[in-house]
């Protein structure tokens, strides 16, 4: 399939926005984005209008992960694949798609319990980028980067990654020290980022 091409964007629930934007702007560097939600923090690095939009709650999480595809071609392809391993996806609506700065978008729960969004057609805003310390973040054709997501079943996340939407297996390594072996981590990628393995 390979139709997934970057990490566009990740929205969290935080409970600190105080602390969160005093990280982001003045920790990171990040740039403000723009968005819909008034009340939500839009993190900048790029053209988009924002990767990563920050909502206030009761306690720090993942809302949701959106991977970018070059297309409604590609979008497609993506649900009919999803569809035949037995996967539920959900059509964002245009309204919803809309709050995401985005042209299409499908939702669907990971084995995890992530809920994953796949969209193609970002909306884009060509003004420069500027963060407190003048400094530049490479995105690119890559997004964001990466995403650290713990799951209990760390097989079973490895499996849809790379059997149902084909990401490359990158390896994994043992967490916590020798003799207690607390859990383990994967790396899994796009297909577009296995050249620079």
């Amino acid at each position: 399939m390979a139709a997934v091409s970057s990490l566009g964007y990740v929205r969290a629930r935080i409970a600190d926005v105080a602390a969160w934007r005093e990280f982001a702007f003045d920790t990171i560097g990040f740039a403000e984005g723009s968005g819909p939600n008034p009340e939500s923090v839009y993190l900048r690095t790029d053209e988009h209008t924002y990767r990563l939009e920050l909502v206030p709650g009761d306690r720090d999480e993942v809302i949701a992960v959106g991977w970018q595809v070059a297309d409604r071609r590609s979008l497609t392809l993506v649900r009919e694949t999803l569809a035949a391993a037995g996967v539920e996806v959900t059509e964002l609506t245009v309204a919803e798609a809309a709050a995401r700065h985005v042209e299409e978008a499908i939702s669907f729960t990971d084995p995890a319990g992530f809920t994953i969004e796949v969209f193609h057609g970002p909306l884009l805003d060509h003004s420069p980028v500027v963060g407190k310390y003048g400094n530049r973040f490479v995105a690119g054709d890559l997004g964001l980067g990466h995403v650290v997501l713990p799951v209990p079943d760390i097989e079973a996340a490895r499996q849809f990654y790379t059997e149902v939407l084909d990401f490359a297996s990158r390896g994994s390594f043992r967490v916590g020290p020798p003799n207690i072996r607390s859990g383990s981590a994967s790396w899994v990628s796009i297909p577009a980022t296995t050249a620079w393995r």
